[in-house]
């Protein structure tokens, strides 16, 4: 078996138990997905796994900043204008070179978007195993009681 088709083997493997796991768990299984792509875009290994954490971490913590600026202060109207200023920062902060891998900042921002967690007790660090080291799934969906 070459290598390609043992990646596609395991990760196939891996990807299917991580739907199931995180189904049955609830957590936003898409964002496992996410990291995994983002993780094998950032060149893998050591090096690729550090740019997608800090990078996906960045962009979950400006729209984070963006939501609870638009909440608190009520300005649901002007959101747009915020979520674009959050856009110049996750292009900009790629000076730094943790944090240069600008499609893992789109991605963290996007799938906090996408999950709206109310509270920060919604996000949950999850580890989950890649077939060349381990990935980091950066949101839970928050379901208010």
């Amino acid at each position: 078996m070459d290598m390609l088709m043992a990646l596609a083997v395991s990760i196939g493997v891996l990807i299917a138990l991580w739907v199931k796991v995180g189904a049955m768990a609830s957590l936003a299984v898409p964002a496992g997905i996410v990291a995994w792509a983002l993780f094998f875009a950032a060149g893998g290994k050591t090096q690729g796994l550090q740019k997608t954490i800090a990078s996906t971490l960045s962009g979950v913590v400006w729209v984070w900043i963006a939501m609870a600026l638009i909440g608190m202060m009520n300005m649901g109207s002007y959101a747009w204008v915020i979520i674009g200023v959050v856009a110049f920062i996750l292009v900009i902060q790629s000076k730094l070179p943790a944090l240069s891998f600008i499609p893992g900042a789109f991605c963290g921002a996007a799938v906090t978007a996408w999950a709206a967690p109310a509270d920060p007790k919604g996000y949950l660090m999850v580890r989950s195993p890649s077939s060349r080291g381990q990935c980091w799934a950066s949101s839970r969906r928050w379901v208010p009681e």
